[in-house]
């Protein structure tokens, strides 16, 4: 047991020295026009684009999109996003083309957490009164049922029901309202290229 005490101790005392998300922002990403800069260095050699991807489905790398990603979760929405490419810089068209793919890419990431946002809607209404049902049919025959068994199935699955659309609604709505937000800030993201 006192081990289990000296570790959560020790867990408390490093989460401590651990920055907030605001102060890891103001170290590592803030400029002094209140942008959170994302940098993606382009080393002699880095693939811009997908080798595999042509002509209109052409798409950058996947790294390029994991780095983001990866960047944008500890970055908070309250922060304007700018993307900057360093290193071996692409002719104006294709930087057009970088700027033009990713807003496209993020944008139907928004476009899949809207459509998941409502889908959680109609699977929260449905188990709401999918439950209400079942907890009111097992009210309206409790006083004349005979079957114990299939009033206390009754029961439990009116319950279970209600418990999922509470669960839908207030814990997975939220989760899926935090990617919109973070795909949100990705489309609306600024796209530049430095030589530094």
């Amino acid at each position: 047991m006192s081990r289990t005490k000296a570790m959560l101790a020790e867990l408390k005392r490093l989460d401590q020295m651990i920055p907030s998300a605001d102060e890891m922002t103001a170290r590592e990403y803030l400029c002094a026009d209140g942008r959170a800069q994302i940098d993606v260095n382009l080393f002699d050699g880095a693939e811009l684009f997908n080798p595999l991807t042509y002509q209109k489905q052409r798409d950058l790398n996947s790294a390029i999109y994991d780095l983001i990603d990866e960047k944008l979760y500890t970055i908070p929405l309250k922060y304007p996003v700018r993307i900057c490419f360093h290193g071996c810089l692409p002719d104006e068209e294709t930087q057009q083309a970088v700027r033009d793919v990713i807003q496209e890419h993020y944008m139907y990431t928004l476009r899949d957490k809207k459509e998941d946002l409502r889908i959680n809607r109609l699977k929260t209404v449905c188990l709401a009164l999918f439950g209400v049902a079942l907890l009111t049919l097992y009210f309206a025959l409790e006083l004349s049922a005979s079957n114990p068994v299939f009033m206390e199935l009754l029961s439990i699955a009116g319950w279970v029901a209600a418990w999922e659309a509470v669960d839908s609604w207030f814990l997975e709505r939220k989760s899926i309202k935090l990617e919109y937000l973070s795909a949100g800030q990705a489309v609306l993201s600024e796209v530049i290229f430095s030589e530094e």
